[in-house]
């Protein structure tokens, strides 16, 4: 390999260094690989954001037919306890399809199917047997109905047609992209209407459970139908996989999404109404990163894992670095220019607190993306074990700030404990990149002091010079 020449001093080797780094970028755009992220960028991009600014409209259409916030908080309670459901039950099957050597062989995805459907009959089952009791620990009887039929979108999942990941394995994401945004328009269409009918959270729950219908009826067009299969090999090779997947999603939804049925009961339903309504604010915008990272960045590490580990270093690190980028600027735009937006919406004043609490939960959500990449390239090399090891860290300390804040300070110390637990928890990426990626530590630790340089200026400048 040809050595890289001594960097210029002074002004002059600035310039040699942004050259070759432009030369590099320009490079990659000429490349087959170039051209294919970016075609998969655009087009995962575009679906999110048409997704995200129909569910936006309709969960603020909802808030100002609503004379509180409390109903807020009943969407999140039941979104968090079937998204727990289904992480807790993940066996990681899209993922593997993806990851997975035989991921295109006929058997190993007729398997996957199987056991993809077995699964959501059961936690659909689950989801009702669930209904009444947790209606009873919230002291909450509206929960009860609203948790048996959300079960629902949990069936209509499992049926749809895994041929779709092969387009994700494939980085082709046109179709998935076009189908996204056509099963939106549906859940948009039903939430809207029910909520001009009868405001409540029923519309919500309605249009998350047609818009999943309409995408298992949709993705049987779009993909090559997947047939029921069993091979006992390759559904050992499945559970086997899935058992890290399944811990490290398990923990990292107690440790994400935990702090709902924590807070639920603790705080007032109103100001957990707005605390709700304020993290899906923040969190709308970090899912189109995380869609992103597992529809483009994932696949193209995994196939570059695959090939060559020191091209797929050097690729992490520029992806690294982006995404470094886009959560500064993320939180910084969540520190100062959320609160003048959200004003502009005139909600009911239920909602008011919302001006302390989307800055701070942005800061949270900005770590979430700095932490995406380096979770999909710890599942790429076969490392998924440290990330379910560093979501035990975060459940941990979010458990134990919570219990500890909530009490001493409301919810405003319950919100800082939600910072600090995720930044805790970094810490345990670092051995896993060193063993799988050891090119990939460097540019990790650089990028992540930057973020927090950024933040930190970011938060002085609006709670000490601003406020």
């Amino acid at each position: 390999m040809k050595p890289e020449p001594a960097p210029a001093a002074g002004v002059a080797g600035i310039r040699g260094s942004v050259s070759q780094r432009l030369a590099v970028l320009m490079s990659m755009r000429r490349s087959k690989t170039g051209q294919t992220i970016v075609r998969a960028s655009s087009w995962s991009a575009a679906s999110y954001a048409f997704s995200t600014v129909l569910r936006f409209v309709s969960r603020v259409t909802l808030a100002k037919f609503l004379s509180n916030s409390a109903p807020m908080g009943d969407v999140t309670i039941i979104t968090v306890i079937l998204s727990g459901l289904e992480l807790l039950c993940d066996l990681g099957i899209g993922v593997g399809i993806v990851q997975h050597k035989q991921g295109e062989d006929e058997a190993y995805l007729g398997t996957a199917f199987s056991v993809q459907v077995l699964r959501g009959i059961i936690l659909c089952v689950l989801a009702a047997a669930l209904a009444v009791p947790v209606g009873w620990v919230y002291h909450d009887a509206a929960l009860a109905p609203l948790l048996a039929f959300s079960g629902l979108s949990i069936l209509f999942r499992s049926l749809a047609n895994p041929g779709m990941w092969l387009l994700t394995r494939r980085v082709d994401l046109q179709r998935p992209a076009i189908l996204t945004m056509v099963t939106e328009i549906v859940g948009f269409l039903v939430t809207v209407g029910w909520a001009i009918v009868a405001p409540s959270a029923w519309a919500i729950v309605g249009g998350t459970v047609a818009t999943t219908a309409a995408l298992c009826v949709g993705s049987y067009f779009i993909a090559r139908p997947v047939r029921f299969a069993w091979d006992k090999a390759m559904a050992r090779d499945i559970i086997h996989f899935g058992g890290w997947m399944l811990l490290s999603s398990a923990t990292f939804f107690l440790s994400s999404r935990g702090e709902n049925l924590i807070l639920k009961g603790a705080v007032p339903d109103v100001q957990f109404g707005c605390f709700a309504f304020a993290s899906m604010i923040v969190s709308t915008p970090v899912s189109a990163i995380a869609q992103l990272a597992g529809q483009v960045f994932f696949p193209v590490l995994a196939a570059s894992l695959r090939d060559d580990r020191e091209r797929a270093a050097r690729q992490y690190g520029r992806s690294k670095w982006a995404f470094s980028a886009i959560a500064v600027c993320f939180a910084w735009g969540a520190i100062f220019v959320a609160p003048p937006l959200v004003a502009l919406f005139k909600l009911p004043t239920g909602f008011g607190d919302l001006s302390w609490m989307v800055p701070l939960l942005g800061v949270r959500a900005a770590l979430d993306i700095v932490a995406a990449p380096t979770s999909y390239v710890l599942i790429a090399s076969g490392g998924s074990r440290f990330a379910s090891m560093a979501n035990v860290v975060r459940l941990i300390a979010l458990v134990a700030g919570l219990l500890f804040t909530v009490h001493q300070w409301g919810l405003p110390g319950a919100i800082v404990a939600l910072v600090a637990a995720p930044a805790l928890s970094y810490l345990v990426f670092l051995p896993g990149l060193k063993r799988g990626v050891p090119g990939a530590v460097r540019p990790e630790v650089m990028s992540l002091g930057v973020f927090w340089i950024g933040v930190l200026i970011a938060l002085i400048i609006r709670f000490a010079i601003l406020r």
